[in-house]
């Protein structure tokens, strides 16, 4: 079969689709078979190489997250029941939904409250530095000295401090990033498929047809 045929009959096998990753689909294997014409091949000896467009389908399904290919196979196997389970379910499946996405989103804020409160203390007490100096200055103004001693080292000690914390606020900051990051993507890896992950699918298949 030349390049048209074999396009249309990939597309026609993944029908139960989003339209997206048809398109994306679709367009991986067009480049891959002007590739190969591209080294000398014709359109029918390109497509020989390649599975055939169900197998290719079937490949391409069992690559989605788990969320998305459990309801593409359901809507493979019977339209009726596929209906069926997302309108009867849909209590159960947008509750489970809403709660795992608000306990993410609970356990990010808690965190992240934990690092503003961290930064706020850091502030504050930096703050102590040049309030201690002001202090200090004005108990030599009124000719208490050991008073204004006594400030200017509880000045420099909450400073002190607060440059301890900064630091600690800092690497929080950076080290939650990654971690929420990472939830997020957890978070969302039974519903999106990885583009890196599935690149690199598509490399490792067309590796196998090449060789």
């Amino acid at each position: 079969m030349n390049k048209q045929e074999y396009l249309a009959q990939l597309r026609a096998a993944l029908a139960c689709l989003p339209e997206g990753e048809i398109e994306e689909s679709v367009a991986f294997y067009t480049e891959m078979i002007d590739d190969r014409v591209a080294d000398g091949l014709t359109e029918e000896e390109a497509t020989a190489q390649l599975d055939d467009p169900k197998a290719a389908a079937r490949a391409i399904v069992a690559d989605l997250p788990v969320v998305p290919r459990t309801v593409v196979r359901t809507k493979q196997r019977n339209r009726a029941l596929y209906w069926t389970l997302v309108i009867l379910g849909s209590p159960l499946w947008l509750t489970l939904l809403l709660a795992a996405g608000m306990l993410v989103l609970a356990g990010l804020l808690t965190i992240w409250c934990l690092i503003l409160g961290l930064w706020l203390l850091a502030a504050g007490l930096l703050a102590g530095g040049p309030l201690g100096i002001g202090v200090c200055l004005w108990a030599l103004a009124v000719g208490q000295p050991a008073y204004g001693v006594f400030e200017l080292g509880s000045g420099l000690l909450c400073f002190g401090l607060g440059l301890f914390c900064l630091h600690g606020a800092v690497a929080a900051s950076k080290t939650l990033m990654q971690v929420s990051r990472q939830w997020i993507a957890k978070a969302k890896a039974p519903f999106v498929k990885v583009k890196e992950e599935g690149a690199a699918a598509f490399v490792g298949k067309e590796t196998v047809h090449e060789s």
